[in-house]
């Protein structure tokens, strides 16, 4: 493990050997990378808040990136930099970079970047942050100064960075001081008046947030039962908690266990409650103490994948990152596994099987999709077969199900439907069964005919000068016409 000695007064980074600071005659501890870890998670904090402004920056309008992207490579520049100023890579340095940026870069990673020359532009990391600094400052966000947290990182990570060996290299020093000086004349550093608002770490949970959830396990169970359809997954998802919770009383009473893994693939036609089922079950494991977090990160493809080599393992890495302590929903996930050799899903495949492997106490995957695309998935990959062993199917919903769905819809919004109104549904949802196709869209197909029913009211009671309570509140048969009016 990398560890430093450091003066609890001055913070200057010692000798290993030296029990007293020599600058200050401060007392001395040790620290770790935990301690820069949330450094960087403090300033991902405040970035993520950002991202509401990223559709007005100018800076990020033609990249398909996110800002925290943006900066690991930044920051990954930065160290090969540094790193390179001796034309030796250490392995210190290598662990050094790859804990704190979640990589597997290599020795040839860097190597790639020896011609590299930093103070010739300013990263685009600063230039961004920079402009979304300004919109925040409009929107009377003042305590927020990002550039400069990013500077502060640039400063303290460097600092931790070139006595990883224990050593400090004079030219290195100097190639680093340098830099941070073209970095704080090219960049706005004003301090502000304001007290600095105190920094959430990712690990921490908001008070707001405590007091929302009052929810108990028996709460999401019975939500979980009280789903309309899927009675075979509800029976396999209560079995499998089941078997969860006797693991969890069998292992604290010191029985020992054999290793089990909760990953699983969803499988199945869109609109069936995939993603319903996997955002409950993620709370459920919450309260019985399989995930620490509970909560529910939902990605795709375009999610994970990037377009150059090293960019798709930095896009999963921060996805993964997210979802730590809950789950990682990834929807049609058959699309990572594709055979042309310019495509980078292998890539995020990769970083996703040693994630689930380096995490599996705290971090459960779900891979969803239709199921003959996902047979095909699990059998492109020898390590998806074989951490991928709990399958879930999801059936289409039937006319009674169909009918049900859109009543509790309807229940929801506050409205009635009248008796040929239903008598329509009834018959509309048999032939709709009767004549799906492969893909059938179910719950969403549902949505649909909902929001265009919703439409047809509305252009039936707008022309009306006077609108009753009892006209606003129910759906008539008039309104289910939609499709006969279209023909």
């Amino acid at each position: 493990m990398i560890e430093w000695t450091v003066c609890s007064n001055c913070g200057k980074i010692l000798d290993s050997s030296q029990t007293i600071c020599s600058s200050c005659n401060g007392s001395v501890s040790k620290t770790d990378m935990t301690y820069l870890n949330s450094q960087l998670s403090d300033l991902m904090f405040v970035v993520n808040t950002l991202n509401i402004f990223k559709p007005l920056c100018d800076s990020m309008s033609d990249l398909d990136v996110s800002l925290e992207s943006m900066i690991y490579d930044d920051l990954f520049k930065w160290f090969a930099y540094l790193g390179l100023g001796d034309d030796v890579i250490t392995d210190n340095e290598l662990e050094f970079i790859n804990t704190l940026l979640n990589s597997s870069y290599d020795r040839n990673d860097l190597l790639q970047l020896t011609d590299l020359k930093l103070d010739e532009d300013v990263p685009l990391s600063f230039k961004c942050l920079g402009e979304l600094d300004g919109f925040a400052k409009s929107y009377d966000m003042h305590r927020v100064n990002t550039t400069r947290d990013l500077f502060e990182c640039y400063k303290l990570f460097a600092k931790f960075f070139i006595t990883v060996d224990n050593e400090l290299n004079g030219d290195v020093l100097d190639q680093c001081n340098a830099y941070l000086n073209y970095l704080s004349q090219n960049i706005d550093l004003s301090e502000d008046d304001l007290t600095p608002t105190r920094i959430r770490t990712l690990d921490e949970t908001p008070d707001d947030e405590e007091e929302v959830s009052k929810k108990t396990l028996e709460d999401y169970l019975d939500e979980l039962n009280s789903l309309i359809g899927l009675g075979n997954v509800k029976k396999d998802v209560n079995s499998l908690i089941n078997l969860v919770q006797i693991r969890k009383i069998r292992q604290s009473r010191g029985i020992k266990q054999p290793p089990m893994s909760l990953h699983m693939v969803f499988s199945g036609n869109p609109g069936t409650g995939k993603t319903t089922v996997a955002r409950l079950l993620a709370k459920i494991y919450h309260e019985i103490g399989v995930l620490s977090k509970g909560h529910l990160i939902e990605t795709d493809r375009s999610g994970l994948v990037g377009g150059y080599v090293g960019q798709t393992a930095i896009k999963t890495r921060e996805v993964i990152g997210q979802a730590m302590g809950g789950i990682l929903f990834i929807d049609e996930a058959y699309s990572l596994a594709s055979q042309s050799e310019n495509d980078y899903g292998q890539e995020a495949i990769n970083t996703l099987l040693k994630a689930m492997e380096d995490n599996r106490d705290d971090l459960i995957v779900i891979v969803a999709g239709y199921t003959e695309l996902m047979d095909q998935f699990l059998h492109s990959n020898p390590g998806l077969e074989s951490r991928f062993n709990k399958f879930l199917h999801f059936k289409d919903y039937d006319a009674g199900e169909l009918y049900e769905i859109f009543m509790l819809m309807a229940g929801e919004a506050n409205l009635d439907v009248d008796e040929s109104g239903k008598d329509y549904l009834t018959k509309y949802f048999d032939s709709l069964v009767d004549n799906k196709p492969s893909n059938f869209a179910n719950g969403r197909a549902v949505r649909n005919l909902f929001e265009e029913v919703l439409t047809a009211q509305a252009n039936r009671l707008a022309p009306q000068e006077e609108i009753t309570d009892e006209e606003l509140n129910t759906l008539t048969y008039e309104d289910f016409l939609v499709d006969e009016d279209e023909d």
